[in-house]
C-alpha cells in the first residue's frame, strides 16, 4: 500500500510540475522601453529592441498600423518598419502628425503575443515656400504664385507673397488638429484650412488645401477663394 501512496504523491508532483511548465510556456510576453512614443515633425526614429521570454524557441515580430488612426497600412507605405529579427521599429519623416497606435506581434510555432505602441508626432515650427492660385478646382496642375508662409512655435503664421507683381504681407495664427491645420489672418478674413504632410523624398514636407474668408460654425471656408500649395 506504501509504494501506492508513493507512486500516487510521485504522479501528483509530475502532473503539476507539468501544469506549472504549460503555463510559463503559453506566458509569452513583449515589453518595449516605451509604449508612448513622442517625436517631432519630419523627425526619424526608431526604438531599442523589446525584451520578449520566448519560453526556449525565439521566434519573429510583425506589425501593422490600427484603422483607428491610420487609414491605410502604413508598413505597405514604408512609412514605418520592423525588423522581424529583432523588434526594433522604424519610422521615417512621413509619419502622419497625431497619434498612431501600432499593433506589434511576437511568435514562434507555439504560441504568439501582442503589444500596442503609440507614436505621437508633434508640429512645432517651420518656413513653407509656395503661393495661391483662384482656382477652386482640385487641379494638380494650376499655377500658384510665389511666396512663403512662416509657422513659429508660438503658434503665428506669417505670410509673405506676390500678387499681380505686388508684394504683400500677413500676419495670423494656425491651429493645426492631426495633420489638419486651419491659418486665419486678420487681413481680408482670409483662412487657409489644409493637410501638412512630411514627406520620405523631396521636398520634405507638403501644406495643401483651399483658401478663402470666414470660417463657418463647422469650422468649413465660408466663401472659397482657391487653391494654395506650399512646400519645405
Amino acid at each position: 500500500m506504501k509504494t501506492i501512496k508513493y507512486i500516487g504523491v510521485l504522479l501528483f508532483f509530475v502532473i503539476i510540475n507539468a501544469c506549472n511548465n504549460d503555463d510559463d510556456s503559453n506566458d509569452l510576453r513583449i515589453v518595449y522601453e516605451e509604449n508612448f512614443i513622442e517625436t517631432l515633425f519630419l523627425e526619424t526614429g526608431e526604438t531599442e529592441p523589446p525584451v520578449v521570454n520566448w519560453s526556449g524557441e525565439r521566434g519573429i515580430f510583425s506589425a501593422t498600423t490600427l484603422p483607428n488612426t491610420a487609414p491605410d497600412d502604413l508598413f505597405n507605405r514604408n512609412n514605418l518598419s520592423i525588423d522581424e529579427q529583432t523588434g526594433v521599429l522604424s519610422w521615417d519623416r512621413s509619419i502622419p502628425l497625431g497619434e498612431t497606435e501600432i499593433f506589434i506581434t511576437a511568435s514562434n510555432s507555439i504560441e504568439s503575443t501582442t503589444v500596442i505602441v503609440t507614436i505621437k508626432n508633434t508640429f512645432i515650427e517651420g518656413l513653407f515656400y509656395g503661393g495661391f492660385n483662384n482656382d477652386v478646382n482640385d487641379n494638380s496642375n494650376a499655377s500658384f504664385d510665389s511666396g512663403s508662409i512662416n509657422f513659429t512655435k508660438e503658434g503665428t503664421a506669417g505670410l509673405l507673397g506676390i500678387n499681380d507683381g505686388d508684394i504683400f504681407s500677413m500676419e495670423g495664427t494656425w491651429t493645426i488638429d492631426e495633420s489638419i491645420m486651419t491659418v486665419n489672418f486678420d487681413t481680408d478674413n482670409r483662412v487657409l484650412k489644409g493637410y501638412i504632410n512630411g514627406r520620405s523624398g523631396e521636398p520634405a514636407a507638403t501644406f495643401t488645401g483651399q483658401w478663402g474668408e470666414g470660417l463657418d460654425q463647422n469650422n468649413t471656408i465660408e466663401n472659397l477663394r482657391g487653391l494654395f500649395r506650399f512646400t519645405q
